[in-house]
């Protein structure tokens, strides 16, 4: 049986590694403040306790979603593996053919 090992690195943020596979979930690491989204905003709170740098090889990135970046920051892009990215309608698109 495989061990399962998460990292909490704050907000959606976090580490896991599980079979040899090293993942990351929600990956923002951008600093505190409000980032717009057309006429609201989101306001973060806290930084990562990890930069994008830090958080080792990644083999896969996960998403909740992408649509604003509580999820998916400017930070979060650069600890994605270099490779295609599915996720959200691309996902579902893929699951019905």
């Amino acid at each position: 049986m495989s061990s399962l090992n998460v990292r909490y690195l704050g907000g959606p943020t976090a580490i896991l590694e599980i079979g040899g596979a090293r993942l990351v979930l929600d990956p923002t690491f951008d600093a505190p403040g409000d980032y717009p989204i057309g006429s609201r905003k989101l306001t973060k709170t806290a930084g990562a306790v990890l930069g994008p740098d830090e958080t080792g090889p990644v083999d896969a990135v996960l998403l909740s979603h992408d649509q604003h970046p509580d999820n998916l920051d400017k930070g979060g892009h650069g600890c994605r593996p270099p490779h295609r990215e599915v996720g959200g309608a691309d996902a579902c698109e893929i699951k019905r053919g």
